[in-house]
């Protein structure tokens, strides 16, 4: 069965969720939960999603992406991902969610990119 592993760091900068496994319907209430949990307590208003160790995403993590982003820029917060390999960055492009959501090669640049005004 698929699973997904979410921790969360508080860095100088911002929080950086690690997501390990996959997010499907099996996992997406959860990582909705954690995301949009980041996303309102974070004091920085920067949340990063290390996606280092994520093997795959499909519609339903899409869409928590496409509502996490939403919340984000309500709250006037940055979300950004980090470290997509191959398969998910490439789910990403399909999608055009490349576009939205700022994508970086690794967390240290996410946590230091400007944040939108």
């Amino acid at each position: 069965m698929p699973d997904l592993t979410i921790s969360s760091t508080l860095h100088e900068a911002g929080r950086v969720l690690t997501l390990d496994g996959e997010i499907d319907m099996a996992t997406e209430q959860r990582f909705q939960e954690a995301v949009i949990e980041a996303l309102t307590t974070q004091p920085l208003g920067r949340v990063v999603l290390d996606c280092s160790d994520l093997r795959f995403i499909d519609s339903s993590g899409l869409r928590v992406l496409i509502r996490a982003h939403k919340a984000a820029k309500e709250q006037k917060a940055l979300m950004a991902i980090a470290s997509p390999p191959h398969r998910v960055l490439q789910t990403l492009r399909v999608t055009s969610l490349d576009t939205r959501i700022p994508v970086f090669e690794t967390v240290s640049e996410a946590l230091s990119a400007p944040h939108p005004a």
